[in-house]
């Protein structure tokens, strides 16, 4: 069988998607011996440290590389739905797509779309326009096209459903995505620290290692992240003498409508307490995790929500919105009402005042790419018998 696979989105280096693509082509070329891979990328320019494309070429995969702008595969495939990708990559057996764009395929292959999520959808106010009439062009070919349908969770299933009564609910498949195996608990102490001042978090090179202590949030900079609301509950724990020298550390690129974040933290007087780092390399990441004191996601909606997983699955508590798949994937002793900020402060205090037993083994073994990938393929599998 042939498998075609767009990975456009790895573009987007760092961003959720990205992650995703990346890692389940990554596992499927390692545990993948039966079926042959060829891989659509697209863009001008590549990121900074792009490393993905020969990391997937050592694993086998078949790279078709074209210098297209994302503007013009937009119009192509989400304007005017002409130009089937695989004039670009040959004929395959099946395309998977985990992008927002679902281009035309050639009569007798087998569509299969991974959605992610239904924010844009659910609160369509924390989104442009043009996204969302992206992701509502590509459901709307998605459903016409009969495509077999990949999310990330069961909440994200029944949001499909709820939103979109046409879609067939056997066509629908949950594979909860995996953790990096770089998420684990690390007592490389010269290594933490490192990393914390590569970052500056911390700006000393003396020996030992005792940096401030500080929480972490990882992710994108926008409105469904309610990072004005951590901020405020950060500004009421560190007037509690026992939190006094704490600091709160942002990592992720910025989104859009973030202009409240910066305006909260410059009207609370918090600029040298919040650090902004910017993008965090892949490999960077599990050493924040492992660092810090706790880890801050409250989301008001998530397909998945991975940081919260990656944070449990290096032995650091977080804690995170009591909502969406949240509910399903992460222990609810870590969860919180966001709508109240009292309980938020509360659960915090609590969580870094007790120390509270994690199986970070156990998150790692139920949140495993080898599993995902073995459940892709089952399905594609399925697909072609």
């Amino acid at each position: 069988m042939i498998i075609g696979v767009d990975i456009t989105m790895l573009v987007y280096a760092g961003s959720g998607v990205a992650n995703y693509t990346f890692n389940l082509v990554k596992t499927l070329l390692e545990i993948d011996k039966n079926n042959k891979y060829r891989l659509f990328y697209s863009s001008l320019r590549r990121p900074k440290n792009f490393y993905y494309l020969n990391e997937l070429k050592k694993f086998g995969g078949k790279i078709y590389e074209y210098p297209f702008p994302p503007s013009f595969l937009k119009i192509i495939w989400g304007k005017f739905n002409i130009i089937p990708i695989e004039w670009f990559t040959g004929k395959v057996d099946v395309f998977f797509f985990s992008d927002f764009l679902r281009p035309p395929l050639l009569p007798g292959t087998k569509g299969v779309t991974t959605i992610h999520d239904l924010t844009w959808k659910i609160f369509p106010e924390y989104h442009e326009e043009r996204i969302i009439k992206a992701h509502e062009k590509k459901l709307e070919k998605t459903i016409k096209y009969n495509d077999t349908i990949i999310v990330d969770s069961q909440s994200t299933k029944n949001d499909l459903i709820k939103f979109y009564p046409k879609v067939k609910k056997n066509k629908v498949h949950v594979i909860y995505p995996g953790i990096g195996e770089g998420f684990k608990p690390i007592t490389d102490q010269p290594k933490i620290k490192n990393v914390l001042i590569k970052y500056n978090i911390l700006k000393t090179t003396a020996y030992p290692l005792q940096p401030t202590p500080f929480l972490l949030y990882v992710g994108a900079i926008e409105p469904r992240k309610n990072l004005v609301l951590a901020i405020k509950v950060f500004s009421e724990l560190i007037k509690d003498n026992n939190f006094s020298n704490y600091k709160f550390i942002i990592t992720g690129r910025a989104g859009w409508k973030n202009e409240d974040v910066f305006q909260s933290i410059k009207r609370l007087k918090l600029e040298d307490k919040v650090i902004f780092t910017g993008f965090v390399e892949d490999e960077d990441l599990p050493y924040l995790y492992n660092a810090t004191n706790l880890t801050v996601y409250l989301s008001s909606y998530e397909g998945f929500g991975l940081p919260p997983l990656e944070s449990l699955a290096c032995g650091t508590p977080v804690i995170a919105g009591d909502n969406s798949s949240l509910v399903e994937t992460v222990d609810k002793k870590f969860l919180v009402d966001i709508a109240d900020k009292n309980k938020v402060l509360e659960k915090m205090k609590y969580l870094l005042n007790n120390k509270i037993k994690i199986n970070a083994k156990e998150v790692q073994n139920k949140f495993n790419w080898k599993k995902s990938a073995q459940q892709f393929l089952k399905i594609i599998t399925d697909l072609t018998d």
